[in-house]
C-alpha cells in the first residue's frame, strides 16, 4: 500500500503544526517521504514542502522524478524555489536543469548566488553521460602538509556544515588543486594524530577524465570496489567525485536501456506509466516495422520453393522447428556476449577467440537437436523416405543451429565496432535474420538430401 493512502490525511492534519510536521517526516528516510510526495495532491506537497526546512526539503526534492521537482519547484513561491535549489547538491541540480529548456535554466540561475551559478554552468558544460555530468564539486580537499588532527578537525567542520556528499575519502591536493592522493577515514582515525598527511595517503589514485563515459566510470569503481571516484583534468587538477550513489543510476539506466533494446524497443526516456501513448507507438512500431520487411524475406523464401513444398508436403511440418531452433541459438549467443562485452569480459579484438568458442558450442549443440530432429522426421515420414526426411531435418538443424550461434555471438562485436551499442543486435533481430537463413538452409539441405533418395 502507498503512503500517500496510509499518511496522506494524517499529514494535511498537522499542515498548521510545522513543528509536529518536521517531526513527523524526521521519522521517516527522505525516499520514502519522496514517495509520499509523488503520490499527494500537487496543492498538499506545496504545503508539506513549505514546512520542511531548506536543507530537508532539497533532500526529499533530489529524489522525486524530475516531472515531479518541476511541478514542485513550480508550485511553491519564488523564494522557496531559490531555497531549495540553493540546499540541493551540485550533480543533482543539474540533473533537474537538464530537463528544462534553455529559458528556464536561465529563469532559475538569475534567482541564485553568483558562485553557485556558476559552478552550475560549469556541470552543465559536460555531456550528462560522462563522469563530468555525473560528478559533484562538494568534495572533501585537504593539504599534503595538514597533521592527522588537523585533518579529522576540518573533515569535522566539513561534514556539519554539508560542504560536502561524502566524507569517505579524503582526497589530498596541492600545487594548485593538483590530486596528490586519497586518505580513507578510517585510515585518518588510526593513524598518529601528529602524522601529515603526505605521510599516510595512498598515491596511486584511481580518477577518471571529465569526458569519459558513464558506463566506464561505473566499471572502474566496481572492479576497486569504492564508495567515490574523483574526477580530474587534463594536468590532474582535482575537479570533483562521481558517488557510487549516482554509479547505482547509472548501472540501472544502462541495464534498463540495454534490456529494451534487446526487446526490439527504442530506449524510453520515462518510466513506463510516464510515457505517452504515442511515444510507446512509434518507439515499438519503429522496430516492429523494420522487424517486419525482414520478415517478408521468409514469405519470398517460401514462394521461391513451392515446388519443393508441393512435392514433399512433410517439410512444412518441420519449418517453426527449424526457424525456432535457430532463433532460440542465436539470441543465447548474443545475450552472452552483449553482457560480457558489457562488464568488459570482451571486446571486438576478441572476434576471433569468439568465433572458435562458439563454433564448438554451435556444432555440439546443433548436433543435440539435430539427432533428436532426425528421430522426429523419421517418424514422420509418409511420401517420402522416413530416412531421407529425418536425415534433412537433423542436417539442417545442425547447420542452422552451428550459423546461428556463430552469428548471434558475433554480430553484437561487429555492431560495436561500427561505433554503435552492441544491444541493437536484439533478440527479435537476431531471429529474423536466421528466420530467412534457416528457411534457406532448410529447403537447401533438403533438396540435395531428397534428390539423393529419388
Amino acid at each position: 500500500m502507498r503512503l500517500a493512502s496510509l499518511l496522506g490525511p494524517d499529514l494535511q492534519a498537522l499542515k498548521a503544526d510545522p513543528e509536529a510536521l518536521q517531526a513527523a517526516f524526521d521519522e521517516f528516510h527522505p525516499e520514502d517521504v519522496a514517495e509520499l510526495l509523488e503520490d499527494l495532491p500537487i496543492e498538499q506537497v506545496a504545503d508539506l514542502v513549505h514546512a520542511l526546512s531548506s536543507e530537508a526539503g532539497a533532500d526529499v526534492i533530489e529524489r522525486l522524478s524530475p516531472e515531479r521537482q518541476r511541478v514542485v519547484l513550480e508550485a511553491v513561491d519564488e523564494e522557496r524555489a531559490t531555497e531549495l535549489l540553493t540546499a540541493m547538491d551540485p550533480d543533482d541540480r543539474v540533473d533537474f536543469f537538464e530537463e528544462l529548456e534553455e529559458d528556464e535554466v536561465e529563469a532559475y540561475l538569475g534567482r541564485l548566488d553568483k558562485e553557485i551559478v556558476e559552478e552550475t554552468q560549469e556541470l552543465l558544460a559536460y555531456d550528462p553521460e560522462t563522469a563530468g555530468g555525473l560528478m559533484t564539486t562538494e568534495y572533501v580537499g585537504l593539504r599534503p602538509d595538514m597533521k592527522v588532527w588537523e585533518a579529522v578537525e576540518e573533515v569535522r567542520k566539513i561534514a556539519n556544515e554539508g560542504e560536502a556528499e561524502t566524507i569517505y575519502y579524503l582526497y589530498v591536493v596541492g600545487y594548485g588543486e593538483k590530486l596528490l592522493g586519497v586518505v580513507s577515514l578510517r585510515d585518518l582515525i588510526l593513524s598518529d594524530p601528529g602524522q601529515e598527511l603526505a605521510d599516510i595517503m595512498t598515491e596511486k589514485v584511481v580518477w577518471a577524465r571529465p569526458t569519459d563515459d558513464q558506463e566506464d566510470v561505473a566499471q572502474k569503481i566496481a572492479r576497486y570496489d569504492l564508495a567515490a571516484l574523483p574526477v580530474v583534468d587534463d594536468q590532474d587538477g582535482m575537479l570533483g567525485v562521481v558517488t557510487v550513489d549516482d554509479v547505482v543510476d547509472v548501472v540501472i539506466e544502462e541495464a534498463t536501456e540495454d534490456a529494451q533494446m534487446m526487446g526490439g524497443v527504442v530506449p524510453l526516456e520515462d518510466a513506463y506509466f510516464s510515457t505517452g501513448l504515442l511515444e510507446f507507438v512509434w518507439k515499438r512500431g519503429a522496430w516492429l516495422i523494420v522487424l517486419f520487411l525482414g520478415q517478408l524475406l521468409t514469405a519470398t523464401v517460401m514462394e521461391q520453393n513451392q515446388s519443393t513444398l508441393r512435392a514433399t508436403m512433410e517439410l512444412a511440418v518441420f519449418i517453426p522447428l527449424i526457424i525456432a531452433s535457430g532463433g532460440n541459438a542465436g539470441s543465447q549467443s548474443s545475450t552472452l556476449i552483449i553482457r560480457a562485452m558489457a562488464v568488459g569480459e570482451a571486446q571486438p579484438g576478441d572476434w576471433l577467440k569468439v568465433f572458435g568458442r562458439e563454433m564448438v558450442i554451435g556444432l555440439a549443440l546443433g548436433l543435440i537437436l539435430g539427432l533428436m530432429g532426425f528421430g522426429r522426421g523419421w517418424f514422420a515420414g509418409e511420401t517420402v523416405d522416413a530416412t531421407a526426411l529425418g536425415i534433412a531435418v537433423g542436417m539442417s538443424i545442425l547447420a542452422i543451429v552451428t550459423l546461428s550461434t556463430i552469428i548471434g555471438s558475433l554480430l553484437p562485436m561487429l555492431i560495436q565496432r561500427a561505433g554503435l551499442d552492441p544491444a541493437v543486435s536484439s533478440t527479435p533481430f537476431i531471429a529474423s535474420v536466421v528466420d530467412v537463413l534457416g528457411l534457406i538452409v532448410y529447403f537447401s539441405v533438403a533438396q540435395v538430401i531428397l534428390g539423393m533418395w529419388v
